[in-house]
C-alpha cells in the first residue's frame, strides 16, 4: 500500500503543478500567494536603504457597463467550502524574526486607558441601525466592505461568483443586488475573484468599486457614472506586473492611489480624473523596500473624509509600522515606528513623479509578534480548536485623512501583543500636521480592557474630530463577535471613555483561520456624523456580515478641545515647570477659554499665560517655587472653562530634590563564570528614582551596547531573548530623576559555554580529525549495496566529504572510522561531526535513515548511540512495512542542512573504539541521501587560569596620589594562551598592559595604577577588580579585587591678606 499512496500522492501533485502551469500571466491568484501570502524579503535591516522602483504604464480605455439595477440577481448556491486565495509562502529562504516582545512586558498605553473613566451609555453606544447584511458566501474570508453616501449604503463581500455586491438604503432597505461585480466588467475582468473594495468619493459625488480578476494580473477598478450607486459605472482593467494581492485603494485630489502585495509592497496611482469622465486613465507604479520579517507586506494610503480636499498639490500619504525588535533599526529600545510615504504624481510628465519616505515617527512600544511573525492561527475562539487569523501585518484599512483647516490629521489603527501572551488589543494613533511643519504624533492608545482580543479594526472621525474605531473580539470563552469604541475630541488624549459599544455577539465558532482580511468604518457625508461599520461574525457554524450605524449627539456643536504637552515632566528643584496648552476651537467655536489648575504640589504657584486664551490659541503654564516642595510624582489637572462647555486634561509632575543614589548590581555578581544565558539582572533601588536604564554590552567601554531598556521602575531585568554562550558581557545601570542620573560601577560575567562545548575551567585537546581531504586513511565502508564514497557534490569544508545515496532499493551501507583512543581519566569526550542528510522521511518517521553506532572491540559488536546525542537527535523510527534493514530502530530522516552533531563519548574512556556511519533504505523511493564531513574527537582537559595578587597595596597613600598594584596572571593550563585584561574601577585606573600570552605554566607580573581623587577623605577605600578571560575561550577566566585606602596626612596652608581695592 505504500506505493499506492506514494503514487496518489504525485498524482494529486502532477495535476496541481498542471493547473498552475495553465493560469495565463506572470502568477495567477493561487500561484501567487494572494490575500496576504509572502512578499520577498530584503536582507538589508535598513529597508530605507532601498530604492523605490518606478514603472508608467499607458493609458487604459474603459468600457460603460450596465446600470446595476438593471443586472440580475446573484445566485448563493451552495459549493464546495473553499479559501479565497489561500496565502502561500513562496519564499522558502524566510527567516522568522525572534520573539522579543515589549520591553516592559506590557503594552505602555494600557494603563493611560485604565486611568479613564468611562462614559455612561448614552446614544452613541447605541446603535442608530444595527442589521444583519449578507451573509455566508461557502468560502472564507469574506473581506467585509462598505461605504455611505449621501443617500445609499454600497456593501460588498467575496463570492463564489467573484464579489457580491448589495445596495441598501440609509433606513436598511435593499435598493439593488446583490449581483456579482464582475458583471459591470469585461475581458480578464469578466471573471472577478474577489478582493472587494468600496470608497464612496466625497470630493466628486461618485462611487469607486474594485476587485482582482480571476486570471492574470488585473485591477478591475468601477468608478460611478453619476452619483447613484445603482447606475452606470465606468469599467478599467489595468494590468499590473505580478498579482496584486490585497489591494487597498484611497480617494485624494489628483488621482486614485492603490497598495497591493506584490513581490514587494508596490503602491499604484491612477488617473482619477480622467477616471471621473470616463476617458483613457493611465497609471504609475512605485515599490517600497520590503521589511525584513514579514512575510506578507503592503503600504496603507491615506483616504480623504469630509469636504476640504488637501492642500493643492499635496502627495498622498502612505504608511506602514514597523516594530523595531523585529524589523529594525537598532536604536530604538524604548520607541517603535510609523513610517510615512509621499507619493507626489504628474501624470503629463511621469519622470516628474516621486515616492519619498518622508518620517520615522516614534511611537509607544507595540508588539507585532502574535504567535509569531508568520502564522495565520492566533486567536483563539470559544468552542473550537481553530484560531484566527491576527493580521498582524498591516495598518488596518482606512488610513483616514481630514483637513481641518487649521490642521491635518492622519488617522489609523494596527493591532498589538499587549502583554506578550498572543493577547490583541487595538492600537490606534493620530498624527497632526499645520501648515508647512511636518507631522507629529498628537495621540496615541491601546484598547484591551480585559482578557478577550480584539483586532481587525477599522477607524474614522466626524467632523467635530471625534472618533469611533470598530473592531472583532474573541477569546476562548466567547465566540467571535463585533464591538466598537469611542472618544470625543474633548476627552483625555489617547484614551477611548465610550467603550464598548455591543453590534452583536457571535453565537458559534467559525471552521477556518481565516478571519477578515478587514472591515469598514466609514463617515456618513450627509451629516459628516454618522459612522457606519461594518464587520463578520459567527452565526450557526458559519460566519455573517453585520452592518451597523451609530453617532455622538456632541457632534457638529461649536466646542473646543484642550491639550497640554508634554504629558510627563521631570523636575530638579528650584527649576520651574513649564508646560504649554492648547485650546483648539472646532465647528465654530469662537468664546475665550479661562484656564485653571489644581493638583500641583504644596508650595509652589500655578500661572497662565496668557489667561484666558482665545478660542483657538495656546498658553504656559508655570509651576514655580518648586524649592518649597516636597520630592514626589504630582498629577496635575487643567481644567478649560468657556461660556458653554468646562474640559480638563492632566498633566504629570515628577518633582526631585537631590541626586539619585547610585544602584548598586546585585545579580549576576561581578565576575561570575558559567551564567546561564538569560541570567536574572537585580540591582539596589532609591526612592528617588524616578526610573533606570539598564544597559548590556560586549566590552567595558559600552561601545557595542546589545541591549538598552529604559523607563525601568523596578530593581530587575529580565532579557526577552538568550545571549550568546561562552561569552563575556558587561552591565551597568543608571539611575535618574530630574536632577540628573548616577551610573552604577560596571560589572561583567561570562555566560556558559554552549551544549557539547567543554565544562569551565577545561579546554579541548584534539586526539582525532580527519576532514577527508587526504584520501581517508583508515576508513572503510562496505554492506548491501553500499555507495559510501568520497565527493564533491556536498561538502561542509574543503573539497571532499563521504557520501551513500538513499536508493530506491533494500540496503545496509556502512563507514567505519579508523581506531580513536580514548584516554581513561578525561573529564569529557565529545565526538563532533558535520553532516547533511537528504533522507526519505514518513508522515510520522522514517522510510529511510542513518544511524551512528560505537564498538570497542573492534568491530565485532556493535551498539548504537543514542541517549549520548547532545545535539541533533534522531528524527524518528524507521518504518518496518517496506524492507529497510535498520526497521524500528530510531534514526536520522527527512532534509537537513549542514549540521554539527555532538555526541558524549565520555563513557568509553580508557577504550579504543570506532564509529560506523549507517544508512538503511527500504524497496521504494530514493534520494539525495548522506554527508558527513569533519570529524574529530576531543577530550576536555583542565585548562585554567588563576589570577592572584603579587604585591599588597600600600595602605599609607594620600588623597590625590596614585597607587601601584601589581597582579600576577598564570597559565595553569595545557596549551599557549593570551588572556585579556580588564579593570573596572570608581576610581581611574589603568593597567600596564591590555592582554598577556602564556606557554603553560607561565606567569607575568602586570602593574595596575589607581589615582585616589583629590579631597577623598581618610579612611575611604575603593574596591578596584581585574580580570582576565581566555582569548580562545571566553568561558575561562579569573578575577581578583585590590583594595585601596586612603590614610591619614598633613597640608600646609599659608594664610594671605587681600586689600580690598
Amino acid at each position: 500500500m505504500k506505493k499506492l499512496w506514494r503514487l496518489a500522492s504525485a498524482v494529486v501533485g502532477i495535476t496541481a503543478l498542471v493547473w498552475l502551469l495553465a493560469q495565463p500571466g506572470d502568477s495567477s491568484p493561487a500561484a501567487s500567494r494572494s490575500q496576504r501570502g509572502p512578499a520577498a524579503q530584503t536582507t538589508s535591516t535598513d529597508a530605507a536603504a532601498q530604492l523605490p522602483q518606478f514603472e508608467a504604464f499607458d493609458p487604459v480605455a474603459p468600457t460603460l457597463s450596465p446600470a446595476v439595477r438593471d443586472l440580475p440577481l446573484a445566485p448563493n448556491e451552495p459549493t464546495l467550502d473553499r479559501e479565497v486565495n489561500p496565502r502561500l509562502n513562496l519564499n522558502a529562504d524566510l527567516i522568522e524574526p525572534p520573539s522579543l516582545g515589549l520591553p516592559g512586558g506590557v503594552d505602555p498605553l494600557l494603563a493611560r486607558q485604565a486611568a479613564a473613566a468611562p462614559q455612561a451609555p448614552d446614544d452613541f453606544l447605541t446603535p442608530i441601525l444595527n442589521f444583519d447584511a449578507q451573509g455566508y458566501t461557502f468560502l472564507n474570508p469574506p473581506d467585509t466592505v462598505g461605504d455611505a453616501g449621501p443617500d445609499h449604503y454600497v456593501h460588498a463581500i467575496n463570492h463564489g461568483g467573484g464579489t457580491s455586491v448589495m445596495i441598501y438604503d440609509k433606513s436598511g432597505g435593499v435598493v439593488a443586488g446583490p449581483i456579482y461585480l464582475d458583471a459591470l466588467g469585461s475581458g480578464a475582468c469578466a471573471n472577478g475573484y474577489g478582493d472587494p473594495i468600496v470608497l464612496y468619493d466625497t470630493l466628486a459625488d461618485r462611487w469607486l468599486l474594485s476587485e482582482f480578476a480571476g486570471t492574470g494580473n488585473w485591477l478591475c477598478v468601477y468608478v460611478s457614472q453619476t452619483a447613484d450607486p445603482t447606475g452606470s459605472y465606468y469599467a478599467y482593467a489595468f494590468n499590473t506586473p505580478s498579482f496584486p494581492d490585497y489591494p487597498k485603494y484611497a480617494v485624494w485630489s489628483d488621482a486614485y492611489y492603490v497598495t497591493a502585495n506584490e513581490s514587494s509592497p508596490s503602491v499604484f496611482a491612477l488617473d482619477r480624473s480622467q477616471m471621473l469622465i470616463g476617458q483613457a486613465a493611465s497609471s504609475q507604479r512605485f515599490t517600497a523596500p520590503s521589511l525584513s520579517g514579514f512575510s506578507f507586506q503592503a503600504l496603507t494610503p491615506s483616504d480623504v473624509d469630509g469636504s476640504t480636499p488637501p492642500p493643492a498639490g499635496s502627495p498622498n500619504y502612505l504608511m506602514r509600522h514597523r516594530d523595531t525588535e523585529a524589523h529594525g533599526p537598532s536604536g530604538y529600545p524604548t520607541t517603535d515606528l510609523l513610517e510615512i510615504w509621499a507619493y507626489d504624481v504628474d501624470f503629463t510628465t511621469p519622470a516628474n513623479s516621486s515616492f519619498t519616505k518622508i518620517a520615522d515617527i516614534p511611537v509607544s512600544e507595540f508588539d507585532s509578534e502574535l504567535c509569531g511573525f508568520f502564522s495565520f492561527n492566533c486567536f483563539p475562539q470559544q468552542g473550537s480548536s481553530t484560531t484566527l487569523d491576527p493580521l498582524r501585518e498591516v495598518i488596518m484599512w482606512r488610513l483616514v485623512y481630514r483637513n481641518f483647516g487649521t490642521h491635518e490629521v492622519l488617522l489609523g489603527n494596527l493591532v498589538t501583543d499587549v502583554d506578550g501572551t498572543n493577547h490583541g488589543g487595538i492600537r490606534w494613533f493620530e498624527l497632526r500636521k499645520s501648515g508647512a511643519n511636518p507631522w507629529t504624533l498628537y495621540q496615541e492608545g491601546t484598547f484591551a480592557p480585559d482578557q478577550h482580543s480584539r483586532w481587525l479594526g477599522s477607524i474614522a472621525m466626524d467632523g467635530s474630530g471625534n472618533i469611533a474605531v470598530g473592531y472583532s473580539v474573541s477569546s476562548s470563552s466567547m465566540y467571535p463577535s463585533i464591538r466598537y469604541a469611542g472618544r470625543l475630541a474633548t476627552d483625555p488624549a489617547g484614551t477611548l471613555p465610550y467603550a464598548e459599544g455591543n453590534i452583536v455577539a457571535g453565537t458559534s465558532a467559525n471552521g477556518s483561520n481565516r478571519w477578515g482580511d478587514y472591515s469598514a468604518m466609514s463617515i456618513d457625508p450627509a451629516d459628516d456624523c454618522t459612522f457606519w461599520f461594518t464587520n463578520m461574525y459567527s452565526q450557526n457554524g458559519n460566519w455573517t456580515t453585520r452592518l451597523a450605524s451609530f453617532k455622538f449627539s456632541q457632534c457638529g456643536t461649536p466646542d473646543f478641545s484642550l491639550t497640554a504637552a508634554p504629558a510627563t515632566l521631570s523636575v530638579c528643584a528650584p527649576d520651574d515647570a513649564v508646560y504649554d496648552v492648547t485650546v483648539d476651537g472646532t465647528l465654530g467655536f469662537n468664546s475665550s477659554v479661562t484656564l485653571s489648575a489644581t493638583g500641583y504640589p504644596a508650595g509652589t504657584t500655578a500661572v497662565f499665560a496668557p489667561n484666558p486664551v482665545a478660542s483657538s490659541g495656546s498658553s504656559q503654564l508655570t509651576i514655580s517655587n518648586t524649592a518649597a516642595a516636597s520630592r514626589g510624582q504630582y498629577t496635575i489637572e487643567i481644567a478649560g472653562i468657556s461660556p458653554t462647555s468646562t474640559h480638563t486634561t492632566t498633566v504629570g509632575l515628577d518633582l526631585s530634590t537631590a541626586l539619585p543614589l547610585l544602584p548598586i548590581q546585585l545579580t549576576p555578581i561581578n565576575g561570575a563564570v558559567g551564567a546561564g544565558t538569560q541570567p536574572a539582572f537585580t540591582w539596589t533601588t532609591d526612592a528617588s528614582a524616578d526610573d533606570y536604564t539598564f544597559e548590556l554590552a560586549t566590552d567595558a567601554a559600552f561601545t557595542n551596547i546589545v541591549v538598552s531598556a529604559g523607563g525601568l521602575t523596578t530593581g530587575a531585568y529580565n532579557l526577552a531573548a538568550p545571549l550568546a554562550h561562552g561569552t563575556t558581557y558587561y552591565w551597568r545601570v543608571t539611575g535618574s530623576n530630574g536632577c540628573g542620573a548616577g551610573v552604577s560601577p560596571v560589572f561583567s560575567f561570562t555566560t556558559e559555554p554552549p551544549v557539547g562545548s567543554c565544562e569551565m575551567g577545561t579546554v579541548p585537546a584534539t586526539l582525532f580529525a580527519e576532514d577527508f581531504e587526504t584520501g581517508a586513511v583508515g576508513w572503510t565502508s562496505s554492506g548491501t549495496q553500499n555507495t559510501w564514497t568520497l565527493s564533491t557534490a556536498s561538502v561542509h569544508g574543503g573539497t571532499y566529504a563521504y557520501h551513500a545515496v538513499n536508493l530506491d532499493s533494500a540496503s545496509d551501507q556502512r563507514l567505519v572510522s579508523p581506531d580513536v583512543a580514548l584516554p581513561a581519566g578525561s573529564d569529557t569526550l565529545l565526538l563532533h561531526f558535520w553532516n547533511r542528510q537528504v533522507l526519505e522521511a514518513s508522515q510520522t518517521g522514517c522510510y529511510d535513515g542513518g544511524i551512528l553506532e560505537i564498538s570497542t572491540d573492534g568491530g565485532s559488536s556493535w551498539t548504537q548511540l543514542q541517549s549520548q546525542l547532545l545535539t541533533d537527535p534522531y528524527n524518528g523510527t524507521i518504518n518496518s512495512s517496506y524492507g529497510n534493514p535498520l526497521a524500528g530502530q530510531n534514526a536520522w530522516c527527512g532534509t537537513q542542512d549542514w549540521l554539527d552533531s555532538i555526541v558524549d563519548v565520555t563513557e568509553f574512556a580508557g577504550s579504543t573504539v570506532n564509529f560506523r556511519f549507517r544508512v538503511g533504505t527500504d524497496q521504494s523511493v530514493g534520494r539525495e541521501g548522506w554527508y558527513v564531513d569533519d570529524v574529530t574527537v576531543e577530550a576536555c582537559q583542565p585548562g585554567s587560569v588563576d589570577v592572584t595578587l603579587g604585591g599588597g597595596a600600600p595602605i599609607h597613600w594620600l588623597a590625590g596620589e596614585d597607587v601601584t598594584h601589581t597582579v600576577t596572571v598564570h597559565n595553569a593550563g595545557i596549551v599557549t594562551e593570551t588572556f585579556n585584561l580588564a579593570v573596572t574601577s570608581l576610581w581611574p585606573a589603568a593597567l600596564a598592559a591590555p592582554s598577556v600570552t602564556l606557554a603553560p605554566g607561565e606567569s607575568a607580573d602586570v602593574d595596575v595604577v589607581v589615582s585616589i581623587p583629590a579631597g577623598t577623605l581618610p579612611g575611604t577605600q575603593e574596591t578596584t577588580t581585574v580580570t582576565a578571560v581566555s582569548a580562545t575561550n571566553p568561558a575561562i577566566g579569573a578575577q581578583v579585587d585590590l583594595i585601596t585606602r586612603v590614610s591619614g596626612g598633613y597640608q600646609l596652608y599659608m594664610p594671605v591678606a587681600v586689600r580690598a581695592q
